[in-house]
């Protein structure tokens, strides 16, 4: 094992085992602690938890929610080619409660949340209330239609653009993991995002800003 060189200009004890003074551990600590803090607070911004040796890719269990006041935040336009071939575009569900739902086939949460979606869609029919559901670039068509027929999805589904695993209508709403819901007014204006699966209780409260 190489020794440890001393700090520039300063002599080596002449001991053996020379160890570090206390201020040069207690810096030393404070750089480790802080690239630490930093890595774990860059996973968390991007929804996901630290990469670890069996998961490098978990998602942050507990889910995000953040409303946003009337008028505040316009919710980002996008026109999709949809999983038939038709087009999904936002602007014609003006006027409409819209509840906008990025996923995949593979995305376990979301096929748990999937007929909480579907029987909200079905009870809020009178309220104009429309789910649209924007597909991860990295999924295909073909899986994600079984998927959507198998599990009750009837609604407009969109498949993202981009060549890369983010699509860009995921980059323009600033998704940070999947499934992640956006709960659009009637005027175009963003409500409520929710990063995480939605629960019976989550989505009838995030509802409720909307309709």
């Amino acid at each position: 094992m190489a020794a440890t060189q001393p700090p520039d200009g300063a002599q080596a004890p002449e001991q053996p085992g020379w160890r570090p003074s206390p201020l040069v551990l207690a810096l030393l600590t404070l750089s480790v602690a802080g690239m630490l803090a930093a890595t774990v607070g860059a996973a968390r911004m991007n929804g996901r938890s630290p990469a670890g040796p069996a998961d490098a890719t978990r998602l942050v269990p507990v889910p995000t929610v953040h409303v946003y006041p009337p008028g505040q935040q316009r919710a980002p336009d996008f026109r999709l080619t949809g999983l038939d071939g038709d087009t999904v575009d936002l602007t014609a569900y003006r006027g409409r409660p819209v509840v906008v739902n990025f996923w995949a086939s593979w995305c376990r949460p979301c096929v748990r949340e999937f007929p909480l979606l579907a029987d909200a869609r079905a009870r809020h029919r009178a309220d104009g209330l429309e789910v649209i559901g924007v597909l991860a670039t990295n999924d295909t068509r073909a899986r994600a239609r079984a998927f959507a027929r198998g599990h009750g999805g009837r609604w407009p589904v969109g498949v993202d653009r981009g060549g890369g695993p983010v699509g860009e209508t995921a980059i323009a709403y600033g998704v940070a993991g999947l499934p992640e819901t956006y709960f659009v007014r009637r005027d175009g204006s963003l409500a409520v995002r929710q990063l995480g699966e939605l629960s019976e209780r989550s989505l009838r409260e995030n509802l409720a800003q909307i309709l």
